[in-house]
Formats: C-alpha cells, structure tokens, sequence
C-alpha cells in the first residue's frame, strides 16, 4: 500500500500572501478588473444589464479605526455560492486567459490579504431575494486551523439591485494612511491603467464618489510631419502587424515552444489538438506619435492587454542592448535627455503577450516578446552611425527608429514641430482642462510658428528703423549755406497752440499689432495667488507713443485680463540687452505686489523670472547638453561629408596621438575597428563617430572646402573669389575662423567640470549659449 502525507498548508499562509508587494492602487486594480471580467461575460452571454457601475470607497477618517472597510461594488449579474467559493479559493481561476483580465486566481487573495485581515465577497443576482456570500477572517480561520469560511447572508436594501460586493476590515494600517492621503495619485493611476476601456465600454467606474475619466495623450495631428532624407515622417505611425499563429496551452496559460508546436503539427496535421491547445492569433495593433511637450519622465510606450495598461510609459525600447558586448544603449533621447527629455510617447495592443502575476509587466523570456520589440523598434541599432559601425547595411525603417531619428532635435519651430518648455506647460493646462480650444494642436502649431518667425527676426532685422527727417534728400546743397546774400525780410514765426500730446490706446494698438501666443498665458508668482491672463502683442509697424513721447512698451489691464505691447524697433529694446518679457514682468511685479500685499517687489519680479524665462537661463548643465547634441550632430555631417576622403581624415586624426589614444579608450568594445583605425584602413573611418569633439575641429580648419559654402556650414568660403588673390585668401580664412570661434566656444563649456566662477561666468556662459544656438542655426540640415 502506498503511503502518503498530507501536506495541505496551515491557513496562515492566506495571511502571509498579504506580504507579497502589491501596491494599494494594484489591490484595487487587481479587484476592479474581476467587476470588468463580469460585465464582459454578460455581454458574451447577451445579459442586458441598465447600468453598469463599479463603485470603490474606503471610511473617513471621522470612523473608528476598527470600523474603517474598503469596500468595491458592482452592478454586474452577480453570482451563486458555488461560484463564490471558487473566486475566493487561492489558485483556483475560471477566467478565460486569452479574453480576461483576471487570470491567475490568485489576485483575489492577494489583494484582499494586502488591504485587510477580514473580506467578505457577497453576491446577488436580480432574482435572488439577498447577498450570500462567504467570510474569510484571518483569525478565525488560523485558530481552528481549517480553510472553512463561514457563509453570510445579508438583506437586500432594494429588490432589483444585484452584482458583486468586496468589503475588507481590520486594514492594514499603512494601507489605509496611502491610500487616504494619495487619493488624487491613487484615482489617476486607474485613470491611466483603464483609459482604453474607459474610451471602449460603457462601464462607469468611481473613486470615492468621482468617476474615472480615460487619459488621453496629447500629440500632434497626423497630418503634421518632419521631412528626413527626402520622405515626410508623420508626428503619428498607425501600426497594424500580423505576427503570425502560434499554440497556445490555455491550462498553463503559455505558448508551445517551437520545438513543441512543430511536434504537435505533426502528430496533428487536420488541426485537431486536445482540448488545452488552441491557436492564437499575435496581431499587434496601436501607435506612436510625437507628444506636443517634451517631459524627461513624461514620455514612453503604453503596452495594453485586453484594454489594461500592463507598461506604462515603458522607455525600455528607447535603448539597444548589444548582443557582442552584453551593454545596453540609450539611443532616445540623446539630445538634452536630462533637460529638456523625450516625447515620443503611443498605446500599442498586445492581448497575445503573458503578463506577470502582478500585472506590471511581461514575460520578457516568451519569444512573443521578442517579436513585438522587432516590430516595434527593428532588428538592430536605430541610429545611423551604429547601424554602420555594426555592420547594417539599411536605415531602421521601424516605427520608434522613424521618429527617434526623425524628431530627435527639439529646436523650437516648425522645423522639428517644438515649442519651448514653458510655452508648451503653459498650452498643457488648458488640454488638461479639457478646454475645447485646446483639445487640437492649433495652439502649439502657432506657437512652433511664431518661435520661427523670433529665429528668423534676430540680429540686424531689429535694428531700429534710420530716421531720415521730414524731407529726405541726396542733394548736398540742400545741407549748406544759400550762395545768394540778399538780404531777406526776417522771418516771422507763427505761435501755433501746442496740442493735447497722443497716447496710444489699446483698440488702436490691436489694429497695427500681432498676438505672440508663444508669450501669452498665465502668469503667476506663486501656487497660492491667482494669476493674470496676459496677452502680449508684437508692434508691427508705427509707435507706441504715451504722452506724444516714442516708448519701448505699453501696458492696460481690466481685472485680471492684461493686454502687454512692445515695439522690437525701439532703440530701448533694439540697442540694450532687455528682453521685451522682462519689461512684462516687471509691470506685473508692480501690480501683483500691490494686490497680493507682498512686501518686497524683488520676490515677485524673481519668482516670474524663474517661473516664464526659463528658456533665456543662461545654465551650464544645460549649455553642456546643448553643446554636446550640436557637436554629435555635426559628427554626423562629418561622416557624410568626408566620405570621399577617408585616408585624408584618418592621417589628419593621427597627428594627435592623445586624440587617437582617447578615440581607442572609447571604442576597445569593437575590436575589429580598433585594429582597423589603427592600421589606418578605409574601414577605419567609423572611428570618426568616436573621436572627441577638439578633433573635429582640427578637421574643419583642415578640410574647409569640403564643408563650408552650403555643405555642412552655410557660412561661404570656397565661393569666395576677390580680384586679389590674397584678399581671397584673407576673406576665406576670416569666414572660417568665425566659425571656429563659435565652434571652440562650445567645446570650452564642455570642459567646465567644476563651479564656474560667478565674477565671470555668467558673461561667458552667456557667449557659449550665443555660440551654440548660433551653430544650431549655420549647421545644414
């Protein structure tokens, strides 16, 4: 006879599932997506239901800690005691693994052990005359060291209500603390998690009496696009890919392995497999766009399964793991990462992908996952230099690989479709206000236009108009002595009675002026106060006179509403370096001390400074980023422009045997291109995107016909010809050295690694920002 021990497990270990990590927001999710599993399957059956609710509070803080329940409630069908008693037992599960949300049988129990020591599930359907349910208490069940739950029954309070209710008690302290003090975090976390079902289906879910409203992502139209080498990328790819059928085994809740599939094929050709393996479709459906502001977290892909956010803002594919080395690459985004941050963001549908038990993640070792991330991102490097140096013969055509390349840059205007941070905060509220006039991206489209219009404007093109008096004239004669000396009758003077002087009012400004919505909005000196709606306007053409006498600036306000406008010809603001803001602020400092009774002028005028200014801060980690994406876009010109030239380029970089000793230091992870480089051959000269910046510009000073007169830089230097050819010369060396001047002004802030000295190092900071933003400009496209 065979003898056998019992080992069923001591009820204490309901208890301890408590302690496995789930968030609160998780153990609410995890009991929200039983409710939405209940609907789904009454719609399956064709049940018609009149509402469809799922209702989630927790006690005030005015209830005794004893008394305090949380409790989810739902309006579903409602189920029998027997299917109570399955929904409650841990590792039981009924769900439909390729359909549902609930999968593992075990979230119920985890969850309800992570809120609390006592759960009661309670179930009604229309035509049962009160809730049954069952009670599971921690303590009663681990003192009589058995798994029987009693049975409860409660009164219906209305004849027709039915569904399904969960109320925990004895929380868990922390527990409750969260989730009463993250109430706002902990409701905007499921409005992320279920945004798509919340577009998709008619289930209304509420937190604490408010309902769920889906987050919508806000991108750029998908008629707007960027133009790269010859093709117009759009600010939004729709993806729709087949990635096949594959077997699937819906009691393990997996996919066959190759091996597997090929041998069930074979013992199966007519398609008849047992009742456990089915075929399951991988399509994988979605997008991914260009959000209209860049965020350094604010960015990354929703993976979602069955309508549920599994991932959320994932940035995982944004980096490239080298097979050959093991190291992994960010290649988005490169450029002002930590500063200004990413913005391709998008919702891909992955209902054929495994999640983990806790539902904030995939299982990454499931070949699926590996095909999705192809598909997604491409097979390789996304970036062009590495895609060369590994040996990628073809651009990364994958929808991240487009806009990472693509909208990589975020110079504002039209050119990259970027508008300046505080610009696009300013424009984010109103979208998150879900005001109307802000929903499309007609705001920010005027904005990246206007920024266009300030890039094109500065320099000379403000210079204020010459005045040429009120008769202008070529003839010398009119500025002399008169050649007759008769005399003439003295001259008598009218007295003419001076006139009221004019002052410029706000209708008859509006007409000769634009509004600068890159400038307009809010403007506030701190969280607590009210702002004032400013309007700013641009002169464009004439005064703006106040008592007869030519300003810079005017200034009206009705309550709240405030109307600013500046004259960019005025030699105030033509000739000094002010900023037409900083005359702004200054007027709404006055105004903000007097109503808001502040006592010092200065904190307010700082305070809108650091608040509407951020984009003329003169900031060295910041200037480094910027230095850094200019000198690696440069880098990329280089390689297209020297590629007739490799053995010059290779000589040339050799002559500085510290430069080639850093260029080795950086690449020994590609050992077939050290040796290369270093044996100076063609296929050496991929070293170049490895080189350090200064010899980059020992490549320019030596190579300039090769880079100037439209190919890399706009500035002339081959085109120039003077009929000297020494003047010639001097000219082309004075356009070369101008750029080199800028260009060592960017590598010298890159090598500030300490504090810059405060005596000075504004002013110099301030040249590199020039310097830089100069270069971002002459660079060709």
């Amino acid at each position: 006879m065979l003898l056998t021990v019992d080992i069923t497990p001591s009820p204490r270990i309901l208890r301890t599932l408590g302690e496995i990590p789930f968030q609160p927001w998780q153990c609410i999710a995890e009991l929200i997506d039983n409710s939405i599993d209940a609907f789904a399957e009454a719609s399956r059956s064709g049940t018609s239901l009149k509402e469809k609710k799922i209702k989630v509070t927790w006690s005030s803080d005015a209830v005794g800690a004893s008394a305090r329940i949380i409790e989810i409630v739902d309006t579903a069908c409602g189920m029998d005691l027997a299917q109570l008693q399955n929904a409650a037992r841990a590792g039981y599960s009924s769900n439909d693994p390729i359909r549902n949300l609930g999968l593992f049988g075990m979230g119920f129990n985890i969850s309800t052990a992570r809120l609390g020591e006592n759960t009661r599930l309670l179930s009604a359907t229309e035509e049962s005359s009160e809730w049954t349910g069952i009670e599971i208490d921690f303590a009663e069940l681990i003192n009589s060291k058995s798994y029987a739950a009693r049975v409860i029954k409660e009164p219906k309070k209305n004849p027709a209500e039915h569904g399904t209710k969960v109320v925990v008690s004895r929380l868990r302290g922390e527990t409750y603390i969260h989730l009463r003090d993250q109430e706002a975090a902990v409701r905007r976390q499921l409005e992320n998690i279920y945004s798509t079902l919340l577009r998709e289906i008619d289930v209304e879910i509420f937190v604490q009496a408010k309902i769920l409203s889906p987050k919508t992502h806000c991108v750029w139209s998908r008629s707007r696009y960027v133009s790269r080498d010859g093709r117009q990328i759009p600010a939004v790819i729709d993806i729709d890919r087949d990635l096949g059928i594959s077997l699937f085994d819906v009691e393990k809740n997996m996919y066959l392995s190759r091996y597997e599939q090929e041998r069930m094929r074979e013992e199966f050709p007519d398609g008849n497999y047992p009742l456990n393996i089915i075929e399951r479709q991988k399509r994988l459906k979605g997008w991914v766009g260009i959000q209209r502001y860049a965020d350094p977290n604010d960015f990354g892909i929703d993976f979602i399964r069955n309508g549920r956010k599994v991932l959320i803002s994932n940035k995982d594919l944004f980096s490239w793991e080298n097979p050959m080395t093991g190291t992994s690459k960010l290649e988005y985004p490169v450029e002002l990462g930590t500063t200004v941050g990413g913005r391709i963001v998008g919702e891909v549908h992955v209902d054929y992908l495994l999640p983990t038990y806790q539902k904030n993640d995939f299982d990454r070792t499931d070949p699926s996952w590996l095909e999705t991330v192809e598909a997604l991102r491409g097979v390789g490097p996304m970036l062009p230099l590495d895609r060369k140096a590994m040996g990628y013969q073809t651009l990364n055509t994958s929808p991240i690989g487009l806009l990472a390349n693509t909208y990589r840059r975020v110079d504002p205007g039209t050119k990259c479709i970027f508008v300046e941070k505080s610009v696009a905060r300013a424009l984010l509220q109103g979208f998150r206000r879900n005001d109307p006039d802000y929903q499309n991206d007609d705001k920010w489209w005027q904005a990246a236009q206007e920024a266009d219009r300030l890039n094109a404007t500065k320099g000379a093109k403000n210079a204020p108009v010459v005045d040429s008096g009120p008769t202008p004239s070529d003839n010398p004669d009119d500025y002399g002595p008169e050649s007759d000396s008769t005399p003439t009758e003295p001259l008598i003077i009218p007295v003419v009675p001076a006139s009221t002087p004019v002052t410029s009012n706000l209708g008859s400004l509006m007409i000769k002026s634009r509004q600068i919505t890159l400038w307009s909005g809010a403007y506030a000196h701190s969280d607590t106060t009210p702002p004032f709606q400013v309007k700013v306007w641009e002169l464009m053409s004439d005064q703006i006179l106040r008592n007869g006498k030519n300003v810079p600036c005017a200034f009206f306000q009705d309550g709240i509403e405030c109307d600013f406008f500046y004259n960019p010809r005025h030699p105030f603001l033509a000739q000094f370096p002010v900023e037409p803001r900083q005359l702004l602020v200054l007027y709404l400092a006055e105004r903000f001390k007097v109503r808001d009774r502040v006592m010092d002028i200065g904190d307010v005028f700082t305070a809108l400074v650091q608040s509407k200014l951020q984009d003329v801060r003169v900031d060295k980690a910041s200037l480094q980023e910027k230095s850094t994406a200019m000198f690696e876009r440069l880098r990329e010109k280089l390689l297209e422009s020297f590629e007739g030239k490799k053995s010059q380029v290779l000589d040339c970089i050799h002559e500085s045997s510290g430069e080639v000793e850093e260029t080795v230091l950086s690449m020994l992870s590609n050992g077939p291109l050290v040796l290369k480089f270093q044996n100076k051959e063609d296929e050496g000269f991929a070293a170049l995107r490895y080189t350090p910046f200064r010899t980059l510009l020992r490549l320019i000073d030596r190579f300039p016909e090769d880079l100037f007169d439209g190919k890399v830089f706009i500035a002339p230097y081959f085109s120039l010809t003077l009929a000297d050819s020494q003047a010639t010369e001097r000219a082309r060396v004075e356009s070369k050295d101008r750029i080199m001047s800028f260009l060592k002004d960017a590598l010298w802030v890159l090598g500030q690694t300490g504090v810059v000295s405060a005596a000075r190092g504004k002013d110099e900071l301030a040249r590199c920002a020039h310097s830089i933003n100069f270069l971002a400009q002459e660079i060709v496209d």
